[in-house]
């Protein structure tokens, strides 16, 4: 099933986050969205991420932090990727209250794990890097084609 997702969060390069990835042990997606379904428990991805915010709120919601990768058939894979905390999927229509589904409060330890992510540009080819690796903001993200049910929580 195809969708969209409205998140907020922080985009950055595939290449700089499959650094970071590989650098704590969990498997590069070389562009590929992970399985949203395994999403909090099964999701290496999300694992890491959310070890990364306890270390800094030990009340975080491991459901708060994922990866979402943009996907549409018959493309190229994606060289940006999004770090969210906040995320509405939709799939045909869907009324957002922005300060509760996507709060512009940062949780505990979320820029950390930004600055973090972001250490491994110097490791990654300019060429592979996107001009506004780490910025912050609300994205409107094509998640057509995902791997595993992600729609939205009626749905499930």
């Amino acid at each position: 099933m195809g969708s969209t997702t409205l998140l907020r969060g922080f985009k950055v390069s595939v290449a700089v986050l499959d650094a970071f990835l590989a650098a704590n042990k969990v498997d590069e997606t070389y562009g590929t969205p992970p399985f949203y379904k395994d999403h909090p428990d099964r999701d290496p991805i999300s694992k890491l991420l959310f070890s990364k915010i306890a270390r800094f709120d030990e009340n975080a919601d491991k459901n708060k932090f994922r990866v979402v990768i943009p996907s549409v058939e018959s493309r190229d894979i994606a060289t940006t990727a999004y770090v969210t905390y906040a995320w509405a999927s939709v799939v045909a229509h869907r009324e957002v209250d922005l300060e509760h589904d996507l709060p512009a409060e940062l949780p505990k330890g979320f820029e950390e794990l930004r600055s973090e992510i972001l250490s491994f540009s110097d490791k990654v080819e300019a060429k592979d890097r996107i001009a506004d690796d780490g910025k912050i903001g609300v994205y409107l993200v094509v998640t057509y084609g995902l791997r595993g049910h992600r729609g939205p929580p009626e749905d499930q």
